[in-house]
């Protein structure tokens, strides 16, 4: 096992150039990206070969204290219900949504003093980025700005009581 540093008093704020915490202590974010709930799967990738708290606890590890987390708006919209192949370690997920799926993958990451920063990576779920397929701005015919908007509304109210969830990359 590993003793992960203890994470910063929450909630965060800037401080000139600096990321502070609420003692005004200066804050370094060594993020990692985990992708994947942004594509077709709707779902990070790996949770097919590891459990999910076994991959957060490793994040943990490995000496990052946030996750940037990618999301489609797609996803968001439509919440399908995921293939039980893109879950395969964990059984538990079999059947469900992929918000739900997403929420648990959240509160797995907090658990183990993770901060999450939330990316609207694609408007259609795929894997980014090319100048055909229609994701090249945060809008698009199928997910006008007016979608991007509310989505950005729906996962802040969402997350609005975790306060690990300490920011938003308002677009890839």
């Amino acid at each position: 096992g590993c003793s992960p540093q203890a994470a910063p008093a929450l909630p965060l704020h800037t401080s000139g150039r600096w990321i502070v915490d609420r003692n005004g202590n200066r804050v370094k974010l060594d993020s990692v990206n985990w992708y994947g709930a942004e594509e077709k799967d709707f779902v990070p990738a790996g949770l097919e070969l590891a459990s999910l708290d076994s991959i957060a606890s490793e994040i943990r590890c490995m000496g990052f204290n946030s996750v940037r987390l990618p999301w489609s708006n797609q996803l968001v919209e439509t919440n399908p219900v995921i293939s039980n192949a893109a879950v395969a370690a964990n059984p538990q997920f079999d059947g469900m949504h992929a918000m739900d799926v997403f929420d648990a993958v959240v509160q797995s990451l907090a658990k183990h003093g993770l901060m999450i920063i939330l990316d609207n990576h694609m408007s259609n779920a795929n894997w980014c980025c090319g100048n055909t397929d229609g994701n090249t701005l945060w809008y698009n015919a199928q997910y006008p700005e007016s979608s991007w908007l509310a989505d950005w509304q729906s996962l802040a109210g969402r997350y609005l009581n975790q306060p690990m969830v300490i920011g938003a990359d308002l677009r890839n």
